[in-house]
């Protein structure tokens, strides 16, 4: 049986809905209750239809009401809930308890007045209504702004650059492949579904590119956010209200880069983080003819989502990630704290923030923009005025779906994915790092100059993958086991064995689309100043797989070559730098195995006094 702890907790959020509500879910609730008890083998009374009009009216909207369906033992079905009969009746019975407690202690109250309406109607402050009041506002705004993907000529603009043909064939070829692997209890893609996996390939791959600072013209290294500039007239025209600039620290060169959020300049400039990246991406759904919304996570993030005919409901689309249906990586993978998470499309706003979430109590305890009721009560009150002109079979086909989707909500979501667990991958990783969105491996172990390598003006680090261990060489030889004890941070990166090539080398995450490692080695007070930097630093790639190495002293950086050796010499190192951080970014690659076509450190299992990766400085 539930703990009494929680079913209490549950019927007690039935308190956050207006009078009239209330009063009809408690007496929907306990009816359906009582029909089951009085007449436990009656399959009718089993059953609760999603489309009947008395729970539309009286359970759908109601705060809770459906969490206590489910707590009682409900399952949800195609177009209903039902329960199962070899499922004991103890926890349908205890809610029924409860529910009549609850109604009982609401008829003690002055008539008119739920409890908590009786006593915080009066005190409902009016920071509380400001706050409310701007919510409404950007629901609004947001909700006016997603009409822009409507417009037929910035669609026909979306389809000059749309590669339709190649996606369609790409599209035909996953849906034998994909659903050739599928089990048995899973149910089948169709053309659609695999026609937005072909297009969020192309788009994070192809179309669009990450923005993180300009580089720099003239010194060709990447420039530091330096001020927010005022738009120009043109930048308005847009949306484009915010302006960051840029400003080389070598020679002072200046750049600007504008946050544009008009989906018809995002075709042409196609750059940005990811607002433009959901922005430029929902448009390319709707021109593709998909019934697609743009989703507005109010921890700071956005993406796509598109309803699949196939599987009847809704599909996360994140383009800046390239992943679809995996709702909870944010949570489980990025580690957010969610709070709000709002769906935005031509016909209605949802707030789906409970597809994201594993932890429902938690989410709600965060959520403090405004009152829930009031929250539900407005968007249904937004959604009917954008839909009265609508024809009554579009209205009925909207409330349809939408009752299916709340009932998804609530069922139990189970483990997260391997593939949800996995942190952020777009941005760079310093600024991943710095949001908290992004799994690092490791200790962050900093490598710090010993005074024996202080005195020999000399530090020398090597790494051999056939042994997993890095050796120092000082007098002791110290060394240390396992190639993430030894990095400073790192991301969807592992070690590989091949027991039938018999090789070992780091790769990418099985099914990950971008990998990063980095070391950091720290003089910082000792006085040193390094006269030369050699860095050996091996990699293999397969297909049209990439490594990219960098090696920064302070802000000045260094980019590796093809054969992974890069000399710096004295008279290339900026002024008195104190640390050397090295990081390598693996990406691409082809097909179901793109993740092992990038390779650090590769060699023979067997080998001894190989060392595919060394740092060798020498001071003054």
């Amino acid at each position: 049986m539930v703990e009494m702890s929680s079913i209490s907790s549950c019927v007690e959020s039935l308190l956050e809905n207006s009078d009239e509500l209330l009063e009809d879910a408690l007496e929907t609730l306990i009816k359906i209750a009582d029909n089951i008890l009085k007449e436990p083998t009656s399959e009718k009374y089993r059953s609760v239809k999603l489309n009947n009009k008395i729970i539309i009216k009286k359970l759908i909207p109601a705060i809770g009401a459906l969490e206590v369906l489910f707590l009682m033992g409900f399952e949800e079905g195609d177009d209903k809930l039902f329960l199962p009969f070899e499922n004991s009746l103890d926890n349908l019975k205890e809610y029924h308890r409860q529910l009549l407690k609850l109604k009982e202690k609401r008829s003690s109250i002055t008539p008119g007045k739920s409890p908590i309406q009786a006593c915080s109607a009066a005190t409902i402050s009016s920071a509380v209504i400001a706050r409310e009041m701007a919510f409404r506002s950007r629901l609004m705004n947001e909700f006016e702004r997603v009409l822009i993907y409507e417009s037929p000529a910035i669609q026909e603009k979306a389809r000059q650059v749309l590669p339709t043909q190649e996606l369609h064939n790409l599209a035909r070829k996953k849906l034998t492949d994909i659903n050739k692997e599928l089990p048995p209890n899973e149910k089948p893609l169709d053309f659609q579904d695999c026609l937005l996996i072909a297009l969020l390939e192309w788009f994070k791959t192809k179309f669009f590119k990450w923005f993180d600072a300009p580089t720099c013209p003239q010194c060709q290294k990447a420039m530091k956010a330096s001020e927010v500039l005022s738009p120009s007239q043109e930048d308005l025209l847009w949306g484009g209200d915010r302006v960051e600039g840029y400003s080389c620290k070598a020679c002072g060169t200046k750049d600007r880069f504008v946050r544009y959020n008009h989906p018809a300049k995002l075709l042409e400039t196609r750059q940005g983080r990811c607002g433009e990246w959901a922005n430029c991406f929902t448009l390319m759904c709707r021109t593709l003819g998909m019934d697609a919304r743009y989703v507005h996570d109010y921890t700071d993030h956005v993406w796509t989502e598109v309803f699949s005919q196939s599987q009847n409901r809704w599909l996360h689309a994140d383009s800046c990630e390239n992943k679809m249906d995996q709702p909870l990586m944010y949570e489980q993978g990025w580690g957010k704290k969610l709070t709000y998470i709002l769906a935005f499309s031509k016909d209605e706003i949802v707030d789906v923030t409970w597809r994201y979430t594993s932890d429902t109590k938690e989410v709600l305890k965060k959520r403090r923009e405004c009152r829930e009721a009031w929250l539900v009560s407005t968007i249904l009150e937004i959604n009917k005025q954008r839909q009265a002109a609508f024809p009554d079979a579009k209205r009925r086909f909207l409330e349809h779906r939408l009752v299916n989707e709340v009932a998804e909500f609530f069922k139990p979501k189970g483990s997260a994915k391997k593939s949800e667990t996995e942190g952020r991958s777009s941005g760079s990783l310093a600024w991943r790092l710095a949001r908290g969105e992004t799994q690092c491996e490791g200790l962050s172990y900093v490598y710090k100059v010993t005074p024996e390598e202080q005195t020999k003006k000399e530090f020398l680090l090597k790494y051999s993958c056939a042994k997993n261990e890095y050796v120092r060489v000082t007098s002791d030889g110290e060394s240390r086991k396992g190639w993430e004890n030894g990095i400073h941070s790192a991301s969807n990166v592992a070690r590989k064995e091949e027991t039938d090539w018999e090789m070992v080398y780091l790769a990418r995450t099985e099914g990950s689309e971008t990998g990063e490692v980095s070391w950091l080695i720290d003089w910082t007070g000792t006085g040193l100043k390094p006269k030369s930097i050699l860095t050996v630093l091996h990699h293999t790639t397969f297909e049209d797989g990439v490594v990219s190495w960098q090696i920064c002293t302070g802000d000045k950086c260094f980019m590796g070559n093809k054969e992974g050796v890069i000399e710096i010499s004295e008279k290339d190192l900026e002024d008195n730098p104190t640390k050397l951080e090295i990081s390598a970014v693996l990406q691409k690659g082809k097909g179901d195995c793109a993740w092992q076509h990038t390779q650090l450190f590769r060699q023979a299992a067997n080998a001894k006094e190989n060392f595919p990766f060394l740092v060798h400085i020498k001071y003054q």
